[in-house]
């Protein structure tokens, strides 16, 4: 059926198609994260539910809103039946994985709520601040697929700054006659790292 609309249309027909398939707008779908999780399943997809995004009594969390498509962009050509989805515009993927999002559209998906758009959720500065850089995303250093973050724990925070600041965990240097207890300051009790330079 297609071959014949090609022959008889030509390039109207291409474009037809072209504008029905690839250029279509994604919408947020309506659908309950459970349905999500029918093919994104996994105790690490699931583990989201028991952390503050996943809240679904809590209209500022995205379990609240949209579900996952919150975060992950509006879904509606991603459960399409036409190819699963595949080669229409991708859902925003987190990290540093193939199929992630490019870092500035990572950061914004965050800052939507973080940035302080959403009524009654305290403003996260990002932009400008330390690690703002071409290379660290918010999921560099925080995880949301968890039931809690391990670096907003302190006694679990500094192995998570670790990954990057490595030379820090043998190699701190004394503040005072000690080096400082990790395990109970975390790395915050010291540098704020969403914190802005003072101009």
């Amino acid at each position: 059926m297609l071959a014949l609309m090609f022959a008889a249309g030509g390039v109207h027909a291409e474009q037809w198609l072209d504008e029905i398939l690839v250029h279509r707008t994604p919408a947020f779908t309506g659908e309950n994260p459970e349905n999500c999780l029918v093919c994104h399943s996994g105790e690490r997809m699931r583990s989201i539910a028991d952390g503050a995004h996943g809240d679904t009594e809590d209209d500022r969390a995205p379990f609240g809103n949209n579900g996952c498509e919150s975060c992950h962009g509006p879904a509606s050509i991603h459960v399409s039946r036409a190819h699963g989805g595949k080669g229409f515009p991708p859902l925003i993927g987190f990290g540093y994985a193939k199929v992630a999002a490019p870092r500035d559209q990572q950061v914004a998906a965050c800052m939507y709520c973080h940035g302080g758009s959403q009524e009654g959720m305290e403003v996260t500065p990002f932009e400008g601040t330390t690690h703002d850089k071409w290379i660290v995303t918010c999921s560099s250093c925080h995880q949301v697929h968890a039931e809690e973050d391990p670096v907003m724990t302190r006694s679990t925070q500094a192995k998570v700054c670790y990954t990057c600041h490595a030379e820090q965990e043998e190699g701190h240097q004394k503040v005072g006659r000690r080096v400082p207890d990790f395990s109970r300051m975390g790395c915050a009790g010291c540098h704020k790292v969403h914190r802005l330079p003072k101009n």
